[in-house]
């Protein structure tokens, strides 16, 4: 188990796994607020890589969990760079899916001399929009009527509420009510994605991962993801000819294909994969998809 102390009381959690002689390749996960999984590393070609992942701030065995202080897009960047620094990297290959996929992008736009190449999966470009698409009144709700209106029945939220910031607010509140606003947004979640509802677990023991998750993805939407309108793709032209390979769900309604796509547009060297799946790590096709995807890259840069 390894930890690096950053600032502001943080302390991260990373572990390394894949060849210890691999190119090094940085594992950043989505959420906001979730953290890393080790059968995860298995989908990134271990044979070739060497394979870090990290919890972000406030995520996974990082601690303070559920801690927001000092938790922004840059400061996880810079955690990121700091990381490298750390284990004397010279240059690595940074892995995001979902949320993940803006810390990468975020990361090689401001160091490419460090970044290898880029993997992502189901790709999120934080901007307005897609917080709109997702969690407001005239994208997936359109989709999922039933559900949206449980979701605003749970929040208490009338219909053309954002919930991002009730979300924040009442993870505040005493535990029982923030574990069951944080099973809320999760069946929500859940529904768009097509998995299995969250049910409610009566051990209060249980509550905090929960309800710390979901406070660390709430601060993240209320404060839009700490980026501009447009989300990542303000200076992507800064990536130059950094390899950029992606892997998308033709059926994703999380993180919608079009965003995948509009890629092509700002990336000088970008691959698309479109695979039959929606948006979870764990569907067959996508990790099929993102096998292949990281084998190729291992392949390009052995050249």
């Amino acid at each position: 188990m390894s930890r690096l102390s950053v600032d502001h009381g943080h302390t991260l959690y990373f572990a390394e796994s894949g060849n210890p002689q691999g190119i090094p390749l940085l594992f950043m996960h989505g959420g906001p607020g979730s953290g890393c999984n080790p059968v995860q590393a298995n989908l990134l070609y271990p044979e070739g890589f060497r394979i870090i992942q990290l919890d972000q701030r406030g995520c996974g065995q990082s601690t303070p969990l559920g801690s927001i202080e000092a938790n922004t897009t840059a400061d996880l960047v810079a955690d990121m760079e700091h990381l490298r620094t750390h284990l004397q990297l010279e240059r690595w290959v940074i892995y995001g899916g979902s949320w993940g996929t803006v810390l990468a992008l975020e990361y090689a736009k401001r160091f490419p001399e460090r970044s290898l190449g880029v993997l992502l999966r189901g790709v999120f470009l934080a901007r307005h929009e897609d917080w709109n698409w997702f969690a407001l009144t005239d994208g997936a709700s359109k989709q999922f009527p039933a559900a949206y209106q449980a979701l605003l029945a749970s929040l208490q939220i009338y219909y053309h509420t954002d919930p991002a910031s009730v979300l924040l607010e009442r993870l505040q509140a005493e535990p029982e009510s923030a574990y069951q606003t944080a099973l809320a947004w999760d069946a929500w979640e859940a529904a768009i994605m097509q998995t299995g509802t969250p049910s409610f677990n009566s051990d209060p023991q249980t509550w905090f991962p929960r309800i710390a998750r979901m406070r660390v993805y709430a601060h993240y939407a209320a404060n839009r993801f700490f980026l501009p309108v447009n989300g990542v793709l303000n200076n992507l032209d800064q990536l130059g000819a950094t390899p950029v390979l992606t892997v998308h769900g033709k059926y994703d309604q999380v993180c919608r294909l079009e965003s995948a796509e509009l890629l092509r547009e700002y990336i000088k060297n970008y691959q698309l994969l479109v695979v039959e799946a929606g948006h979870g790590i764990y569907e067959n096709n996508l990790q099929l998809g993102l096998k292949h995807l990281a084998k190729q890259l291992y392949l390009q840069l052995q050249t």
